[in-house]
């Protein structure tokens, strides 16, 4: 939002909280002129990104719009699709399921499984879904509204292609590789041919092809798209672009799998340098690059300067995360890990 449209929504939420005290002193607060300000109200909250105050707004509009309407008009349902969009930007996921599977059922009833209404319900729900991390149920869900949006909105509607490029990712999660392949390639078909093959979205599809063909142990593959969406990351997001760096760490990982060090090794350092930089040295991403950087430079015998990278790592983490975190005691694990390692390939001493 610009600053020149939040302007607009700012005088537009003290008119309509005005015009609301009106209404309902003159025409009292069930009268469907109040309740329908009351919406609109609830709407600019929303776009304010006041997200507690919206919540009140539409459960008093949706309370009184079942109250006139009755539960399942489709305007009511649009309330209560309202309500589950500001319930999941707060983070109450479960009440936001609860309340966007209810819209959807009754949209679906009302208006037809193929309605967008009724398609945007089911995104709802499985935006919800995946913020819980219920996989399985998102991958059912998506499923179903893509049927929808197949028939509604089309193939190659970005909507449709947005949809199938989240199920990719959610196959990614449950890690069924070969069935997020064919949803990745999908997405990255359409929209390359929609907007464009430096566009952020493609290369984001790429991207995770990449990750569902080096999960398949398709290496070459991989490298391919990793390579096209570094170059097209570069070209559009600039050098030192969180997502270039994602790009950039994961072509070293799949060189690194197909044991070409020079060129991994590059790659890991450029990588650790851009997210120290972007990130600080102490971030989990940044805490990761070391890790593999130091395994690769083991991997070339070069373990003195791997034994520094990986005790840079140990440090980082316990000062950044402190000694208690997950990611420290693994840190710390891996460095005594190759010292024992080291140690025993050293050759013995007279």
């Amino acid at each position: 939002m610009t600053p020149a449209d939040e302007r607009k929504y700012e005088e537009a939420e003290i008119i309509y909280r005005h015009a609301l005290q009106g209404m309902e002193k003159v025409l009292g607060p069930d009268h469907p002129f109040t309740i329908e300000n009351m919406n609109m109200l609830g709407e600019t909250l929303f776009y304010l990104r006041k997200y507690d105050e919206a919540e009140v707004i539409f459960r008093r509009t949706l309370a009184g719009k079942e109250k006139t309407l009755g539960a399942d008009h489709p305007v009511t349902l649009t309330c209560l699709d309202n309500l589950g969009r500001t319930l999941h930007h707060q983070r109450k996921h479960e009440e936001a399921e609860m309340i966007f599977r209810s819209a959807w059922g009754g949209r679906e009833k009302s208006l037809g499984p193929y309605d967008l209404e009724t398609i945007m319900s089911a995104h709802g729900l499985a935006v919800t879904l995946i913020d819980q991390r219920k996989y399985e149920e998102v991958v059912i869900v998506y499923r179903h509204a893509l049927r929808g949006m197949k028939r509604t909105l089309g193939r190659g509607h970005p909507f449709t292609l947005d949809s199938i490029n989240a199920l990719g990712e959610t196959l990614l999660d449950l890690k069924k590789y070969r069935e997020a392949e064919a949803m990745c390639r999908r997405a990255l078909v359409g929209r390359e041919k929609i907007l464009g093959p430096v566009h952020r979205d493609t290369l984001l599809s790429a991207n995770n092809l990449g990750v569902a063909l080096c999960n398949q142990k398709k290496y070459q593959e991989a490298e391919i798209m990793y390579r096209r969406a570094l170059e097209g990351a570069e070209k559009a997001l600039g050098l030192h672009h969180r997502d270039t760096l994602l790009c950039t760490y994961n072509l070293a990982r799949v060189l690194h799998k197909q044991k070409k060090y020079i060129e991994a090794e590059m790659m890991y350092w450029r990588t650790l340098a851009g997210r120290e930089n972007a990130l600080g040295p102490g971030h989990l991403h940044t805490l990761m690059s070391m890790i593999n950087l130091g395994a690769i430079l083991y991997d070339q015998r070069k373990y003195d300067t791997a034994e520094l990278i990986l005790r840079r790592a140990a440090t980082e983490g316990e000062k950044t995360l402190g000694s208690g975190h997950r990611a420290t005691l693994e840190l710390a694990n891996c460095l005594a890990i190759f010292r024992q390692v080291r140690a025993a390939s050293a050759p013995a001493q007279m």
